[in-house]
């Protein structure tokens, strides 16, 4: 086995353990998932052990992430001090409005969610939680970085995306795209009804940097029927102070 397959099986190790979440997996589920001998995962999974990224689940005979990866995932994206400078935002406003507010990063094709704050009232998000995925195109803080990227970086993004974005969420990348002057004009962004949340809206605003590129977004999430015209129009005057005092630091 060479090296670049080794290093891609212990990624997809990795990824297989982190989906079954505090339940962990077992060698003979990784061992399928991998597609090779029980004696090639076993190896792999002692050496991800030797070097902290995996440990054993409470269950015997089963595997979650290790320690390490929380470690390097502290640091990871974080070159900036984006999240840590935008903690204290995202408490100031869930405070003040009692939503659940989120920072979050272009990764690629993907939206990353690097952090974020509950409020008082449960909501449901496409995130999930701190980490979580989506593809570039779905929700509104998507709709903000898209804004504000070169047009040939986003036709690229949206053409990658197409197919996962109209299938699995009803969006079109011609609704998407044409939805995008007017969040330029507006400086934020309302989101798009889909078939994943249609219950469920946000605003989010972009973090552009000195050289008007963003990097980031702060969005909230909150079910439709709350969201007032006054309440929308006092969150993007809150949220695009807030925006602008992150970029410029």
């Amino acid at each position: 086995m060479s090296g670049t397959q080794s290093l891609e099986r212990a990624f997809l190790l990795l990824r297989v353990i982190a989906a079954t979440g505090q339940q962990g997996a077992s060698l003979d589920e990784l061992r399928a998932a991998l597609g090779c001998s029980q004696a090639t995962a076993y190896r792999l999974l002692q050496y991800l052990r030797r070097q902290g990224f995996v440990r054993g689940a409470p269950q015997r005979g089963r595997y979650v992430l290790g320690y390490e990866l929380f470690a390097l995932g502290a640091q990871a994206g974080n070159a900036s001090a984006l999240r840590e400078r935008a903690r204290l935002v995202l408490l100031r406003l869930a405070q003040r409005f009692g939503d659940t507010f989120f920072l979050l990063v272009a990764d690629g094709h993907q939206v990353l969610c690097l952090d974020m704050l509950a409020g008082q009232l449960p909501v449901q998000s496409y995130s999930g939680t701190v980490g979580g995925r989506i593809p570039m195109g779905v929700g509104q803080a998507s709709q903000v970085l898209l804004a504000w990227l070169g047009r040939g970086e986003r036709n690229e993004i949206l053409a990658h995306n197409a197919a996962t974005l109209r299938l699995d969420y009803g969006l079109e990348v011609q609704r998407i795209a044409a939805s995008l002057p007017s969040v330029r004009r507006l400086g934020y962004a309302s989101g798009l009804v889909d078939k994943r949340l249609p219950g469920y809206t946000g605003l989010a605003v972009p973090i552009l940097g000195a050289d008007g590129r963003p990097l980031g977004a702060l969005s909230c999430a909150l079910a439709r029927a709350r969201m007032t015209d006054a309440r929308r129009e006092t969150l993007a005057q809150m949220m695009r102070k807030e925006a602008r005092q992150l970029g410029q630091t």
